[in-house]
C-alpha cells in the first residue's frame, strides 16, 4: 500500500508544519508577558502538591465534575483523547511499519483493546450530551440567561464534530484490519471485532483498501483537528494542564495578590525610588504577566464562572467570561507585535493601520457597542471593571483555574494609582481610612462604644492588659463591630459568649485600626498597606498570636494577607470558635428551645468566610445544635453561594445598574419560608436586613423575618432568650381607640435593627446603610464626608435610625451606597402600605439634607399630634411643619387623651409644630428632682429673650409616676464639638414589661445656655421638650398592648425644609455646655420589663434619643 504511505507523509508535512508555527507563535505570545517568578519557583518547590493537583484537577476532573451531567461527559471525553493517543500509535505504526503493528509490551494486551473501543463509545454518548446541553441552553432561547451567552458557538460545534469524525474513521479503521486479522486484539476491542465480523463477506483487496482509506482518514481528521484546536477556544486541551500547574496554590482566593512591576513587589517603602517608566497594576495588555496571558489562552467559554457570577445574575455587564474573552482576543490581535522589538513595532504600526488602532486601544475607558463585548473603543468597560464584589464563584467555579479577581484587582490598582479614575464614592472611603482608620472616618475613641452596659469590663490592651500573653485571645472587633449599631450587637454577642464560656480576651480599643480589605479590593494598595504595617506593628508590641474576628473581610485579611509583612497569626472566625466551645461542653444551648423559638433557620455564607476560606459547616453546626430550630438550606449555598453585594468595596458604591445583588440574595433566602436569617459577616447583615426590608416593604416578605448573627442566636439559646420576632394577638384593646393590635416583640438581645437608648447606640453609632430597593438608581449627592473636615465624624440619615422591627411601614427607597446620604433634589414620598405613623422619605437620595429644597412647605390640615409614632415611623426629624418664634404661650400640639384614675397622660406639648419652625426650635423641660408617687412639673430654662443667658421654657406637666419608679434624671443636650443635630439618631420604642406598672411618661429637661434669644429658631434651644414629649407618648401603659400607629396626616406627610449646613454649622458653634444640675439618684435598666434608663447623659450616650 504504497499509495497510503505517500498520502499519510504528504498530510504529515503539510499540516504539522502549519501547527507548529501556531505553537511557537502561542509561546512566544504567552511568554511575552511580565515576569511572574513566584509561579515557577512553586512548582519546582512543591513538586508533590503539584502532582497531586495534576491528578485531580486534571486527570480526575474534580471540578467539572460538580456539574455531574456535563462533568461526567467531559470526563469522558477527555479520557478519551488520552485512551485513543494509543490508537493513534498504532495507525502511525501501520503506516510506517507494517500492517500488523501492535505496540511494544501491551500492543496484544485485550484489556487495552476493550478499553479502547468502550472509551469511544461512551465519546460518542457524551457528543449527544454535549448536544443537548447546547441546544437546551441556546442563547437564542434563553439570551442572558445561557452560560453560552456570548461564547464562540460555531467553534464549539465544528468541534464536536471532528470529535465524531475522529471515532467513526478509528472504528473504520480498526473493523477493516479486524476482518484481514491484523488487529493484534483478538476479543477485547468488542466494537471493532464485531465491524470486522461484519466485513468478512469483502474481498481481500476491498478489504485492504478499506483499511488504507480508514487509516489516512483518521490520520488527516487528527490533523486538521490539531490545526483547529491550535486556533480556537479548544487550545485548552494542551494549556489547561499547564494553567493548572502553575496556578495560585491551594486557589487564587484568600488573599490578593501582591502588587509588582516588571515581577517584583512594590511597597510602600519603594514610592521615594520609583521613576516616571514604573508600571503600578495594570493599565495596558502589555502589562500582564505570563501567567495572565496563559489564562486568557486557557478559557473554554463554558461559561461557568458567567454562570454563577452575582453582577452578571443582577443584569450588571460584568461577565468574567467574556472579560477573558475580550482581553484574550485583544491580546491575539496584537500577538505579532507584542512578540516584535521596538524597531519592527514601528514598522508593523506603519504598515498596518488595522493593527494600529487595536494597539492604540485603551485597556479601560469607553466602549461602544454592549459593555460585556464591545464593538469599539476600549477593550473593558469602567463600569465591567467595578461591577466585580470579589466572591471568588468565577474562581471556583472554573474549571482550568484562571483568576478572574487577580486580573480585575490589578487593573483596579492602575485605575486609582495612576489613572486617579475610579468611582466617586470610593474617594469617602479612602479619606476616612487614611484620615481616621476606618471607612466612615470616625474618632478612634469611639471603638469601644459597644462595650457600653455590659455587666463585665472588657480589658483593653495597653491600658488593662499589658500583652496578649496574660489572655487566650484578641478579640479583634474590626469598624463594623465597633460603629455600625447591627455589627455591634454581635459584637457584645461573641463578648458575652466568650465570657460565659470563661475564655479570657483582650480587645485593642482605639489602638485597632481598619485591616483595609476594602482599600485593597478597590485597587488603593498603598492604603492598605500603611493601615496593614500599623496593625502588625501594634500586634508585634503586645505580642498577639491568636485571634477571634467576627468580620469576614477582616478575617480573610488577618489570616492570609498580614504575612506578607512579617507576622504569621492563628486566626479563627467567631463561629469556628464558638463551634468549639460548644462541642467542648462549655456553651450549652437551652434544652426547651427558648432560643430558636421553634423557628426554621436558614444560612448566608459569607463569601470571604466560604469560598475564600472554605469554612461552611462550623456556622451550620451550630445553628443545628440550637434546641427547637428547624435549619433549610437556601437553593445555592456553601461553595455556590450567591454573595450579599457589599465584597470588593462594592459595600461602600452605589448600585446603579440592574437588580440590587443584596435583594436578588434576600428574595432566595425569604423564599425557603425561614423566619431568621442567619449571617457570620456584618457586611453581609447590612446588606440582607436592607433586601428583607424592602421586600417587606413590597409586601413580599413576612414582617416576623429577620436577620441575625449566629453569635446572637446561640448567646439567645444559651441564656434561654427568644431569638426571633414573634406575631402576637393583643389581650385588650388600648385605651384609646379600643381596637385589637398585633405587634412584634423581639428579645433586646437579638434585635435584628437599632434601638434607640440601646446601650450600644452611641454618638459613634453608624445606623445608615444602603437603601435597597428592585432597581437601583444613582443617587448622587452628598456623603458623610461632606458634613465635616477630618475632626468631624460622619452623620446618619434618620431614616436609618429607626429600628426596622418597630416601622410599620418604611417607604421604599433606592439608594446605593452607605454613603449615599445626600441629592440635589427632594427625596419622593411613597404612601404607607398600610395605616403607619407619619415618615418622611429619607433614603430616596439618603440624607436629611434632601428634605426640602426651595420650595415651600405644604400648609398642614392640622396640627400634628404629640404622640406621633416615632418608634414606628422614623425618628423626630419625620415631624413636619414650621416652628413659631418663641412666645409666652405657644399653641398646643395636638389634644390630649382624658385622663383617667387608672393612667395617666402627660399634657400636650406648648409648642405648635404646625405652624413653623422645626423640632429644634423647642425648649426643653426641667426633669423630675426626685422619684415620689406625684410628680409635679419644674420649669426648665430656654432661649427667649436675648438679654439674659437663660429663659424660661414653656412648662410640661409630668404624670403621675409610681414611687418605685426611677425619676427622669437630667440630661445634657450640649452637640458633641465637631458635630450636629442630625448625628442624634432615633428614639427606642419602649417594650412592654410583664408587671403591671405605670408608665413614665415625665420629660427630662436640660439647661442650655443660649447667648442670642433671637438666634432661637435655629440653635437647637428648645429641642428637648418636644423629644421627650414624641418619645415618650408612644409608650403602651401597664396592661395595656401598644395603640396601633395612627394614620399620617397632612401635616406628617408633607416634607420640612432641609436644614442646612449654615443652620448646623450656626447651632454648633452657639449651643454652650449645660449647666451643672443637682445630683440625683442614678437609676438602672429594669431588667427583664427592658425599661430603658433615664439617666443616660448625651456626652456619654451620643444623643438625645439614647435618654
Amino acid at each position: 500500500m504504497n499509495w497510503v504511505l505517500i498520502v499519510g507523509l504528504l498530510l504529515n508535512l503539510v499540516l504539522l508544519p502549519i501547527a507548529a508555527r501556531r505553537v511557537v507563535w502561542l509561546y512566544r505570545l504567552i511568554t511575552s508577558g511580565q515576569p511572574d517568578p513566584g509561579r515557577v519557583e512553586g512548582v519546582t518547590g512543591r513538586v508533590g502538591q503539584v502532582v497531586k493537583t495534576q491528578l485531580v484537577e486534571v486527570f480526575a476532573q474534580q471540578k467539572l465534575l460538580k456539574w455531574t451531567v456535563p462533568g461526567a461527559a467531559h470526563l469522558f471525553v477527555f479520557w478519551a483523547f488520552l485512551i485513543l493517543a494509543t490508537v493513534y500509535l498504532e495507525a502511525y505504526g501501520v503506516l510506517l511499519v507494517s500492517e500488523d503493528f501492535a505496540i511494544p509490551l501491551i500492543g496484544h494486551w485485550e484489556v487495552l483493546g476493550f478499553a479502547q473501543d468502550l472509551i469511544a463509545v461512551l465519546a460518542l454518548v457524551s457528543l449527544g450530551v454535549f448536544a443537548q446541553i447546547r441546544l437546551r441552553n441556546a442563547p437564542e432561547r434563553l439570551g442572558r440567561r445561557s452560560r453560552f451567552s456570548g461564547s464562540h458557538l460555531g467553534g464549539a460545534w465544528m468541534v464536536l464534530f471532528m470529535i465524531f469524525n475522529v471515532i467513526w474513521t478509528m472504528f473504520l479503521f480498526r473493523g477493516a484490519a479486524s476482518a484481514l486479522g491484523n488487529l493484534p486484539y483478538d476479543g477485547g476491542a468488542f466494537v471493532s471485532v464485531a465491524l470486522g465480523n461484519a466485513l468478512d463477506g469483502l474481498s481481500e483487496d476491498a478489504l485492504h483498501v478499506l483499511e488504507g482509506i480508514g487509516l489516512l482518514l483518521h490520520i488527516g481528521v487528527m490533523l486538521v483537528f490539531l490545526v483547529i484546536v491550535l486556533n480556537s477556544k479548544h487550545l485548552h486541551i494542551f494549556v489547561a494542564p499547564l494553567n493548572v500547574m502553575f496556578k495560585r496554590q491551594p486557589v487564587a482566593l484568600g488573599a490578593a495578590r501582591p502588587l509588582t512591576s516588571g515581577g517584583k513587589a512594590v511597597t510602600l517603602d519603594d514610592l521615594e525610588d520609583m521613576d516616571e517608566d514604573t508600571k503600578l497594576g495594570i493599565g495596558s495588555i502589555e502589562d500582564f504577566s505570563w501567567k495572565g496571558m496563559l489564562d486568557f489562552a486557557t478559557c473554554t467559554e463554558c461559561g461557568r464562572c458567567q454562570d454563577q457570577c452575582p453582577a452578571w445574575n443582577t443584569e450588571k455587564p460584568l461577565s468574567p467570561k467574556m472579560l477573558i474573552m475580550n482581553m484574550r482576543d485583544h491580546a491575539f490581535h496584537i500577538g505579532s507585535y507584542l512578540q516584535a522589538d521596538q524597531a519592527k513595532r514601528d514598522s508593523m504600526l506603519e504598515a498596518d493601520p488595522e493593527l494600529a488602532a487595536e494597539v492604540e486601544r485603551a485597556l479601560v475607558g469607553a466602549t461602544e457597542g454592549e459593555a460585556w463585548h464591545p464593538t469599539g473603543g476600549a477593550v473593558i468597560d469602567p463600569d465591567v471593571l467595578w461591577s466585580c464584589v470579589t466572591c471568588g464563584a468565577c474562581v471556583q467555579q472554573c474549571p482550568v483555574d484562571i483568576e478572574h479577581v487577580d486580573h480585575i484587582i490589578d487593573m483596579r490598582r492602575h485605575q486609582v494609582l495612576v489613572e486617579n479614575n475610579f468611582p466617586a464614592e470610593l474617594n469617602q472611603l479612602f479619606k476616612g481610612l487614611e484620615s481616621k482608620g476606618n471607612p466612615w472616618n470616625l474618632s478612634p475613641n469611639m471603638r469601644m462604644d459597644w462595650a457600653q452596659g455590659l455587666d463585665f469590663e472588657v480589658p483593653v490592651v495597653g491600658e488593662d492588659l499589658e500583652s496578649l500573653e496574660s489572655v487566650d485571645w484578641l478579640f479583634w472587633v474590626g469598624c463594623a463591630g465597633a460603629y455600625e449599631d447591627r455589627a455591634k450587637k454581635t459584637t457584645r454577642a461573641v463578648a458575652e459568649l466568650l465570657d460565659i464560656a470563661g475564655i479570657s480576651f483582650g480587645v485593642l480599643g482605639k489602638g485597632e485600626t481598619c485591616t483595609g480589605d476594602s482599600a485593597r479590593r478597590a485597587g488603593n494598595e498603598f492604603v492598605f498597606q500603611g493601615l496593614a504595617q500599623q496593625n502588625v506593628e501594634t500586634f508585634k508590641e503586645f505580642k498577639v498570636k491568636k485571634v477571634v474576628s467576627t468580620c469576614a473581610h477582616c478575617f480573610n485579611t488577618l489570616k492570609n494577607e498580614y504575612k506578607e509583612f512579617g507576622i504569621e497569626l492563628e486566626v479563627v472566625h467567631h463561629t469556628q470558635l464558638l463551634n468549639r466551645l460548644v462541642r467542648e461542653g462549655r456553651l450549652t444551648p437551652v434544652a426547651t428551645g427558648e432560643g430558636a423559638a421553634k423557628r426554621s433557620i436558614t444560612y448566608h455564607d459569607p463569601c470571604y468566610i466560604g469560598r475564600h476560606n472554605q469554612v461552611y459547616e462550623p456556622p451550620r453546626e451550630l445553628l443545628q445544635v440550637l434546641p427547637g430550630a428547624e435549619f433549610v438550606e437556601m437553593e445555592r449555598n456553601s461553595e455556590r453561594s450567591f454573595c450579599c453585594g457589599a465584597g470588593g468595596a462594592r459595600m461602600w458604591m452605589e448600585e446603579t445598574i440592574g437588580e440590587r445583588i443584596n435583594t436578588n440574595r434576600s428574595s432566595e433566602a425569604v423564599g425557603t419560608g425561614a423566619d431568621q436569617i442567619a449571617v457570620g459577616c456584618p457586611f453581609c447583615r447590612v446588606m440582607l436586613s436592607d433586601g428583607v426590608t424592602a421586600l417587606q416593604d413590597q409586601g413580599e416578605a413576612r414582617e416576623e423575618v429577620e436577620v441575625l448573627d449566629v453569635a446572637q442566636m446561640l448567646l439567645a439559646s444559651v441564656k434561654g432568650e427568644p431569638a426571633t420576632r414573634q406575631k402576637k394577638a393583643a389581650a385588650s384593646a388600648s385605651a384609646a381607640g379600643g381596637t385589637a393590635t398585633a405587634t412584634l416583640t423581639r428579645d433586646e438581645e437579638t434585635a435584628a435593627e437599632p434601638e434607640a437608648g440601646d446601650a450600644t447606640q452611641t454618638e459613634g453609632t453608624i445606623t445608615e446603610t444602603s437603601d435597597a430597593g428592585p432597581a437601583a438608581k444613582a443617587s448622587g449627592g452628598s456623603s458623610l464626608f461632606d458634613l465635616g473636615g477630618d475632626d468631624e465624624p460622619g452623620t446618619t440619615s434618620a431614616e436609618k435610625s429607626v429600628p426596622e422591627e418597630a416601622a410599620a411601614a418604611k417607604p421604599e427607597t433606592s439608594g446605593g451606597s452607605l454613603f449615599d446620604l445626600g441629592g440635589d433634589e427632594p427625596a419622593a414620598e411613597p404612601e404607607p402600605e398600610k395605616p403607619a405613623a407619619a415618615a418622611d422619605d429619607l433614603g430616596a437620595s439618603g440624607s436629611l439634607f434632601d428634605l426640602g429644597g426651595d420650595q415651600p412647605e405644604a400648609e398642614p390640615d392640622k396640627p400634628s399630634a404629640a404622640a406621633d409614632d416615632l418608634g414606628a415611623s422614623g425618628s423626630l426629624f419625620d415631624l413636619g411643619g414650621d416652628q413659631p418664634e418663641a412666645e409666652a404661650e405657644p399653641e398646643k400640639a395636638a389634644p390630649v387623651v382624658e385622663e383617667t384614675t387608672a393612667e395617666t397622660e402627660p399634657e400636650k406639648p406648648r409648642a405648635d409644630l404646625g405652624s413653623g419652625g422645626s423640632l429644634f426650635d423647642i425648649a426643653a423641660p426641667e426633669p423630675e428632682p426626685a422619684p415620689a408617687a406625684e410628680a409635679s412639673p419644674q420649669p426648665g430654662p430656654a432661649a427667649a429673650e436675648a438679654e439674659a443667658p437663660e429663659a424660661e421654657a414653656p412648662e410640661v406637666d409630668a404624670p403621675e409616676t409610681d414611687a418605685s419608679e426611677p425619676a427622669t434624671a437630667p440630661a445634657s443636650s450640649e452637640i458633641p464639638e465637631g458635630r450636629s443635630l442630625f448625628d442624634i439618631p432615633a428614639p427606642e420604642q419602649a417594650e412592654k414589661s410583664d408587671a403591671p406598672e405605670v408608665e413614665v411618661r415625665g420629660a427630662s429637661a436640660t439647661n442650655l445656655e443660649t447667648p442670642d434669644a433671637d438666634e432661637s429658631a435655629s440653635d437647637g434651644a428648645a429641642l428637648s421638650e418636644a423629644a421627650t414629649a414624641a418619645a415618650t407618648d408612644d409608650a403602651p401603659t401597664a396592661g395595656e398592648e401598644p395603640q396601633a400607629p395612627a394614620e399620617p396626616d397632612a401635616e406628617s406627610d408633607s416634607e420640612p425644609e432641609p436644614a442646612t449646613d449654615e443652620t448646623t454649622d450656626e447651632s454648633s458653634e452657639e449651643t454652650t455646655e449645660d449647666e451643672e444640675s443637682p445630683e440625683e439618684p442614678k437609676p438602672s435598666s429594669s431588667g427583664p420589663s427592658h425599661q430603658p434608663r433615664t439617666d443616660a447623659d448625651i456626652n456619654e450616650s451620643g444623643s438625645l434619643f439614647d435618654l
